[in-house]
Formats: C-alpha cells, structure tokens, sequence
C-alpha cells in the first residue's frame, strides 16, 4: 500500500508518517522502481502503535525506542520494554499531577486574597511594593487626574 492508504489505516497523517521515518522513529519501508514507499500491514500494525503511545502522551523519543522492538522483536520483548516505559510514563505523570496540585493551591490563595480586599485598597495583604513599583503607580496615577 502507499502512503496515504498507510496513513488512513493508521490514523497518522502521510506528514506525520514521514517525519516519523526521517526522525528514524519508523523502520523505513522499501522504494519501489518509481520511489514510492511501499507499507506492509505490519508497518501499519506499527504506526498504529506510534499512533497510540503519542496520544498516551509519550515523548517521540521514548516512541522510538520502543517501536523497532515492536517491529523486529518478540511479543516478550516488546513487553518488558512497554512495561519499563509505561512505568516511567505514569511516574511523570503522578509528578505533574503534584505540580498542578500545588499550583492549583498556589493560585486558589491568591484568588481568595484579592477577592477578599476591600475595594478601595490598592495594597495586596502579604506583598509590599518596591519603592520603584510605587513611584510608577505614583506618577501614573498623577497623570491620570
């Protein structure tokens, strides 16, 4: 099959499959007499494997080290190594959940701060404003009258 058959099978674009191949990410399929790639339904079993591990939120990197192992190696093979980066993608992900957790918090503070000034009050309760901050308040409110 072409490339655009191998595309609409995977779910991949002919754009993406090619930078994929020139990223060495994909085993390259062979050329034709006329230069057309020619795909096989088992690079379509592998750009749909691509497919999968990017929309689970995989590097590209991480990507390529596991699909040769899917394309050239055993059902065992590819498991260890699906395994060991699976593990390491949940590990990533509970720590950017942390992280968003405590941004989340980080933010609803602040939010409940400044919600809670009156609003007459040009001071943030906690923040003291440097002498040049100030100055610029200052002079911009002067300008303004």
């Amino acid at each position: 099959m072409n490339i655009q058959q191998a595309a609409r099978a995977s779910g991949l674009s002919a754009d993406t499959i090619r930078f994929y191949e020139k990223k060495g990410v994909l085993p390259r399929p062979p050329r034709q007499a006329n230069g057309y790639r020619t795909y096989t339904e088992e690079h379509v079993k592998t750009l749909r494997l691509a497919r999968g591990l990017r929309d689970l939120g995989l590097p590209l990197g991480e990507v390529a080290e596991i699909l040769p192992v899917a394309h050239d190696g055993t059902c065992g093979d590819l498991r260890e190594a699906l395994v060991t980066t699976l593990e390491g993608a949940c590990e990533e992900v509970e720590r950017r959940i942390e992280d968003l957790t405590r941004t989340r918090g980080g933010l609803a503070s602040i939010l409940n701060g400044v919600r809670a000034m009156p609003a007459d009050t040009r001071d943030v309760p906690g923040m003291t404003a440097c002498g040049c901050v100030q100055l610029v308040a200052e002079g911009a409110s002067t300008a303004r009258t």
